[in-house]
C-alpha cells in the first residue's frame, strides 16, 4: 500500500521516498496500459527533457503519479493534482486529455539521470498502484558524461602464459536494476566469462563487492592465463526484464593480431600481450 503526502517545493526536484505494491514493470490488466514509448533518453545539461506517457482510454477511477528511481531510492516527480513541482510541467491539459500524462522538466542536470516511471493508481484508502509503464532511463550529457557510461581503464600491459590479469569495469549505479556480465566476443556466438549472480567460473574472481548497495566496481581478475583466452572483451550492463536487455557497454578496441609466438588480447579499453614462452 502506498501514501503519498503533500510534496514539498524544493529543488532540484520534490524529494519522497515511497514503495509500491507491484513493481515498477509489466501491467496487472491485460486491457489496459500504461505506455512510455521511449526506453531511454540522452539530454544535455540545461536543456528541457520530455518524457512521454500514454494511458488506455478504458481507465479505472484513480491518479497518474511520475516518479524517478535511482539506486534504491524512489522519489515522485509529478502527481497532476495542481501541487508546485519546481522545473516540472505536463505537456498536455489532463482535464480535456485524459490519456496524455506526458511531463517536461526544464533546465536538466547531472542530478536527473535516473529511470522515470509513469503509473497509474486506483483509488482506494490510500490509493494502490495498478499499473506501470515499462520506464524511461534518463541520462544526461555535458561536462560530466564519462561518469553516466560504463567505465573501462585503458591499459597496455604485458602477461605471461600462466600469470593473472584484472579487467577493469566501473558501472554507474545510476543505470536501471540488472545485472552486469563479461564477455568474451560479440554476437550470438559471444561468450559469458563472468556472471556476478550465478554461475561457476573457476579462474575467474570478482574484485569488488558487487552485491553491496552503491556499488559500482565490476572488476574481475582472469588467472592461468593462455593462447586460448585471446579475444575481445566486453563489460556489459543489463536492464532487468523477462528475459534482460543488453543496456549500455562501453567502445571496444581492434584487435590487432601479433607475430606467431605472441598474442594480442583485446578487452573494451584494455590492451593485453602475452609473451608465449
Amino acid at each position: 500500500m502506498m501514501h503519498v503526502p503533500a510534496s514539498r517545493s524544493c529543488p532540484p526536484l520534490p524529494s519522497l521516498l515511497l514503495t509500491l505494491l507491484v513493481r515498477f514493470t509489466g501491467t496487472s490488466d491485460e486491457d489496459f496500459q500504461v505506455t512510455q514509448p521511449e526506453s531511454s533518453v540522452s539530454v544535455r545539461a540545461g536543456e528541457i527533457l520530455t518524457l512521454g506517457c500514454n494511458v488506455s482510454a478504458r481507465s479505472p477511477a484513480g491518479p497518474v503519479l511520475w516518479f524517478r528511481e535511482n539506486g534504491q531510492e524512489r522519489q515522485l516527480i509529478y502527481n497532476f493534482n495542481g501541487s508546485q513541482f519546481p522545473r516540472v510541467t505536463q505537456v498536455e491539459n489532463t482535464e480535456f486529455n485524459q490519456t496524455d500524462y506526458s511531463i517536461r522538466i526544464s533546465d536538466v542536470s547531472p542530478k536527473d539521470v535516473g529511470t522515470y516511471y509513469c503509473v497509474k493508481l486506483t483509488i482506494a484508502h490510500p490509493d494502490m498502484a495498478y499499473v506501470s509503464g515499462s520506464g524511461t532511463f534518463v541520462s544526461v550529457n555535458g561536462t560530466t558524461h564519462e561518469i553516466f557510461q560504463v567505465q573501462q581503464a585503458e591499459m597496455t600491459q604485458t602477461v605471461s602464459t600462466g600469470e593473472t590479469i584484472t579487467l577493469s569495469c566501473s558501472v554507474p549505479d545510476s543505470f536501471p536494476k540488472g545485472p552486469v556480465l563479461w564477455f568474451k566476443g560479440h554476437g550470438p556466438n559471444r561468450e559469458i566469462i563472468y556472471n556476478f549472480k550465478e554461475g561457476f567460473f573457476p579462474r575467474v574472481k570478482e574484485i569488488g563487492h558487487p552485491t553491496k548497495p552503491g556499488n559500482t566496481d565490476f572488476s574481475i581478475r582472469i588467472s592461468e592465463l593462455s593462447p586460448a583466452d585471446t579475444g575481445i572483451y566486453y563489460c556489459v550492463k543489463f536492464k532487468e526484464g523477462k528475459p534482460d536487455t543488453e543496456f549500455q557497454s562501453g567502445t571496444s578496441n581492434q584487435v590487432a593480431p601479433g607475430a606467431p609466438e605472441r598474442h594480442l588480447m583485446t578487452m573494451r579499453g584494455t590492451k593485453l600481450r602475452k609473451n608465449l614462452l
